[in-house]
């Protein structure tokens, strides 16, 4: 059947099989079942759309995601900007520190709402940003702790802080979104090492 050494003459084998009945019924099964085998033309599903689909809608959903992000960290940015534009002239909003104090609070709350903005505007500027954000915050947070119990701060200085808070959360959010997309011919760059070309993707 499968063109395979039959270990004996095929007179031999024909004259076993017609002295044989089971044998003869076997052949016949075994044949039979190879011609389905190699004819059968059951109709295959085509299920291109389904994973086309599979794909694609959770693509889309990932890059509205993105979207919406940047938009919340661009409002927040503006929100950063308006928290550090009245310490300028000496407004530090709810704390009493003199004026040069009031001035590097104005130029770190305006770099900050720079860095929001510019990383709605490019978003894998955004990885960038979360290591030095959350180091701020996280030592923030313990000395207003300490500030609150020796009463050397009020709530109303305390909520400033929350535009930095939000924006750091989507900076962390903005940055997973971007991992899951794939990038464009645009952002990847060919780099020549030592050892060979290497495929990277931008990051700055």
């Amino acid at each position: 059947m499968d063109g395979e050494p039959l270990g004996m003459s095929t007179s031999a084998l024909d004259a076993h099989l017609s002295s044989c009945p089971v044998c003869k019924q076997w052949v016949e099964q075994a044949t039979n079942l190879t011609r389905t085998a190699r004819l059968d033309a059951t109709p295959v599903p085509d299920l291109a759309d389904q994973i086309v689909a599979d794909v694609v809608l959770p693509a889309r959903r990932v890059h509205r995601r993105r979207t919406l992000l940047r938009v919340a960290l661009f409002v927040t940015g503006l929100v950063q900007l308006g928290i550090g534009l009245p310490a300028l002239v000496g407004d530090s909003i709810g704390m009493a520190m003199s004026m040069h104090g009031a001035h590097e609070m104005a130029a770190w709350d305006l770099a900050t709402a720079a860095a929001f903005v510019a990383a709605a505007w490019l978003p894998r500027r955004a990885a960038g940003l979360v290591p030095l954000l959350a180091t701020f915050l996280a030592i923030l947070s313990v000395l207003s702790v300490r500030d609150i119990v020796t009463g050397a701060v009020g709530p109303d200085r305390l909520a400033t802080h929350l535009a930095a808070l939000a924006g750091l959360v989507l900076l962390v959010f903005l940055d997973r979104t971007e991992r899951a997309i794939q990038p464009s011919p645009a952002q990847a760059v060919h780099t020549h090492v030592d050892d060979g070309p290497t495929d990277l993707r931008t990051v700055a």
